[in-house]
């Protein structure tokens, strides 16, 4: 349907019950100017004699009674003026003003005599009639009206709604004419063609009574199946209309028996339909709070309207009979708009909204008030001028004041009153949303958090099962605590899920009904897993804008439906749970962080303590070595080793991971390295032994890399082996140029032995003076400038070879010095660390 025609449909709609209201008020006014006219308290009917008005009834203790007319009189004069027509009775009589004599000329068994009469109101003469007729009457159409009105403003955009609304409209304008005491006045003042324009009121009446019930609470199968010729049935009333005008046009004498008899028994067959219907909805699969609804619509619409049309309309239309105390049935009627007002207060029909029965009881008390404050003003001021015995209005005008002063806060009393004395649940329930609201500002636990919410959720309003899922680190959301359900459920979700996306992208409370309805919102396979968690509202868990989780709520365990206010407070209290959520992760991240300083300190600790702490003087070496640790303490390890057969030993490794573990690691490595150093000469012997031992006691994802080389001085001889590790960098004094020592080998730690060994390579070579080898790490040719190119082996080889004369710690300076210049002020990202040995 267009935005356009919803418009129009609405403006049509709209103006179809502003035509109602002016129709029933226009004959309102009508009855009301009637029943103010002039009678003398009798019935008549005219004469088939020209100017004689029969007097079929007295009214007792009546004007005319008082004056001694009978039933069985004629009346063949007003004032002496001769009676031409049994209009002209009335019209002489309306000259006449309320409360002076008229005459009455009679004829009885053939005596003629005249009567003096006092006129008076009608209403005051006919009082029992209008009571028990005409009140019940405007009663019963103004509260349809308003009924109506208000469930079609309420729902614009719902059909149901707006077939209740033309359903009751239509019973209002079509009621107004079947009460007994209905004049007519108004349309004895309107052309013939406004008594036709009523004809259509009770067939449209009864058949959308029929066509409420077939789409409440949801369109009946059969409607859904054959929707032209259930409604044709229904509306099939409203058919007879064009029969009876073709019979009143060529006065056929059929039209009135069609309309009296065939409208009857239609309307009859119609009415128990749309009872049997709403007794459908009891029994069946609806929703029991909807079948509440409608098992009372149903029991209050058969004894409001069932048992006046049996024992009052069906009597007197079909057989022209009344019943004994017929009319006072009549005020049942009023029960029927007094049971739907029922329906939309207390069970919140078509769930309207619950402020209007609050609004109600508001306003009843606040007329009481006022009411109560005029009373104490006039009274405490009339009290203080006779206490006084002033005059001046001054003091009435000081007693006012003084009277407003102390009601101003009477209305928020009021409130407060009417909220516990009539509505205790919903107000402990609000109350308890405040005050849990307001709990939440001091809770920066996480745990404590999600524990306080399900407890609430749990226990104050009363909902279950409750489930709390968490975004993991794969992007799912996978069950993180339950209430009410088994804390084992296999169920996740992902981004791409239908429910997840609603709520990223409206990062509000997600009412799952609709959703569920829309065979094309989500898959058939999700919806399986949402109702495997019982949900019925989703509610987000934000962090910064991005969804980190929710909370699944299921249903009441009162049965109760949500209802919109549940909903606004639901609404509200989310966006308490999100900032409180947000100080609580906030909290978190500092406490990590703080236990990630303590960490770091201590990692700090252990790697300075397996570093040497300072350089080693040998005979015939230069050494000079450094390990600079980045901001976030890295694996870099490097020391120095005396081998069993009286090598000098030079290692530098990286353990993989970074934190307290890679420096226990270290720690560990070093450990294990200065003992092997003792008992194996051999460099693969020792890496071996190194790699079992490692492989025993590390984490399955870690392991180290090494580079092992051993100075032989007397034999002027170098030994390296490489686990894994970057390349050693050898600078040859007598070519003046560098290269790469790169034997084969792979990382300790990442298999048993056998691999380790078998790939495992040992290079030698002979050195001489001047010789300069260079052990470093990663962090050293990965360092990036602002450009985030890195310094590379190839920068580093050429510094060597252009500052090879240079001592082992000036080259080493030397070569941090450029890294550091080479970076500028880019942040260091992982540890450097740089030995440099050279041969003297």
């Amino acid at each position: 349907m267009s935005q356009e025609f919803k418009i129009w449909k609405i403006l049509l709609l709209l103006l179809l019950g502003l035509f109602a209201f002016i129709y029933i008020l226009a004959n309102t006014a009508a009855d009301l100017y009637y029943i103010t006219s002039p009678v003398v308290g009798i019935y008549t009917r005219p004469e088939k004699d020209v100017g004689m008005v029969y007097v079929e009834d007295v009214v007792p203790e009546g004007p005319a009674a008082d004056a001694g007319i009978a039933a069985g009189d004629t009346i063949v004069a007003v004032n002496e003026v001769p009676l031409t027509t049994h209009e002209d009775f009335s019209n002489q009589l309306n000259k006449v003003e309320i409360g002076h004599e008229v005459r009455l000329t009679i004829l009885r068994e053939g005596q003629q005599f005249t009567k003096t009469v006092t006129i008076d109101r009608r209403v005051s003469v006919f009082t029992k009639v209008v009571l028990i007729s005409l009140l019940p009457g405007i009663i019963f159409c103004y509260a349809l009206l308003l009924i109506g009105t208000f469930v079609f403003l309420k729902k614009l955009e719902d059909k149901t709604a707006h077939i209740f609304y033309l359903m009751v409209l239509f019973w209002a304008l079509a009621m107004w004419h079947s009460f007994p005491y209905s004049s007519n006045a108004l349309n004895n003042i309107m052309p013939d063609w406004f008594e036709w324009l009523q004809l259509p009121f009770w067939p449209l009446a009864v058949g959308l009574l029929v066509h409420f019930t077939l789409i409440f609470p949801v369109e009946k199968p059969i409607l859904r199946r054959h929707p032209r010729l259930i409604l044709g049935l229904a509306y099939l009333p409203a058919l007879l209309i064009i029969l009876f005008i073709y019979a009143e046009l060529f006065n056929q004498v059929w039209g009135q028996m069609l309309l009296r008899y065939g409208w009857n028994i239609l309307f009859s067959v119609n009415f128990f339909v749309a009872m049997f219907l709403l007794g459908r909805t009891c029994r069946y699969k609806y929703d029991p709070h909807v079948a509440k609804q409608a098992q009372i619509m149903m029991w209050g619409t058969m004894l409001t309207l069932a048992l006046p049309t049996v024992y009052y309309y069906v009597p007197k239309n079909i057989f022209q009979i009344t019943l004994p105390l017929a009319e006072y049935v009549l005020f049942l009627l009023i029960l029927w708009p007094i049971t739907l007002a029922y329906v939309i207060i207390k069970h919140r029909f078509m769930d309207i909204d619950v402020i209007v029965k609050r609004g109600v009881a508001y306003a009843l008390m606040s007329g009481f008030v006022v009411a109560a404050y005029f009373l104490l003003v006039v009274g405490v001021g009339r009290l203080i001028l006779y206490l006084t015995g002033s005059r001046s209005q001054l003091v009435t005008i000081v007693a006012t004041l003084l009277i407003a002063a102390l009601f101003n806060p009477v209305k928020n009393r009021i409130r407060l009153f009417v909220d516990r004395r009539f509505y205790p649940s919903r107000f402990t329930y609000r109350e308890a949303v405040r005050a849990f609201s307001h709990q939440l500002i001091n809770v920066v636990d996480l745990q404590k958090l999600l524990d306080s919410l399900q407890t609430f959720f749990a226990e104050t309003m009363q909902i279950q099962p409750i489930v709390v899922l968490w975004r993991g680190k794969k992007t799912a959301y996978t069950v993180n605590r339950t209430t009410g359900l088994n804390s084992n459920l296999e169920v996740d979700f992902s981004d791409e899920d239908g429910v997840i996306k609603q709520l990223q992208k409206k990062q509000q409370l997600l009412d799952l009904s609709p959703l569920f309805e829309q065979s094309d919102a989500i898959s058939d396979d999700e919806t399986r897993r949402w109702h495997t968690l019982g949900t019925e509202l989703a509610l987000p868990l934000l962090k910064k804008g991005q969804l980190i989780g929710l909370i699944s709520l299921g249903s009441k365990t009162d049965n109760e439906p949500y209802y919109k206010e549940d909903l606004e407070l639901l609404e509200t209290l989310s966006d308490q749970v999100n900032i409180s959520l947000e100080n609580a992760l906030l909290t978190e991240e500092l406490r990590e962080q703080e236990r990630l300083r303590k960490e770091l300190e201590v990692a700090r600790r252990i790697q300075l303590s397996t570093l040497p702490q300072a350089d080693p003087q040998i005979s015939g070496l230069d050494i000079s070595g450094v390990s600079i640790p980045a901001l976030e303490v890295g694996g870099d390890y490097y020391d120095y080793l005396e081998l069993v057969d009286g090598r000098f030993g030079v290692v530098v490794g990286d353990v993989s991971g970074k934190g307290t573990s890679a420096a226990l690691y270290m720690s560990q490595l070093k450990g294990i390295l200065k003992t092997a150093a003792k008992f194996y000469s051999s460099l693969k012997e020792l890496m071996n032994e190194l790699n079992t031992l490692t492989f025993m006691s590390i984490e399955s994802k870690s392991f180290i890399t090494l580079t092992l080389g051993a100075f032989d001085i007397k034999r002027r001889k170098f030994s390296l082996v490489r686990a894994g590790h970057l390349p050693l960098i050898y600078y040859c004094a007598k070519e003046k140029q560098c290269r790469e020592i790169v034997p084969k080998g792979i990382g300790v730690g990442l298999e048993n032995g056998r691999l380790f060994s078998t790939e495992l390579e040992e290079a030698e070579f002979k050195f001489d003076s001047g010789d300069v080898f260079l052990f470093y790490s990663d962090g050293i040719i990965e360092a990036r400038n602002s450009q985030g190119k890195e310094f590379e082996t190839e920068f580093m080889m050429n510094m060597v070879a252009q500052n090879g004369c240079q001592n082992a710690f000036s080259l080493r300076e030397a070569i941090i010095s450029q890294v550091h210049t080479f970076t500028g002020n880019s942040s260091q990202l992982d540890d450097m660390t740089l030995v440099v040995v050279k041969v003297v």
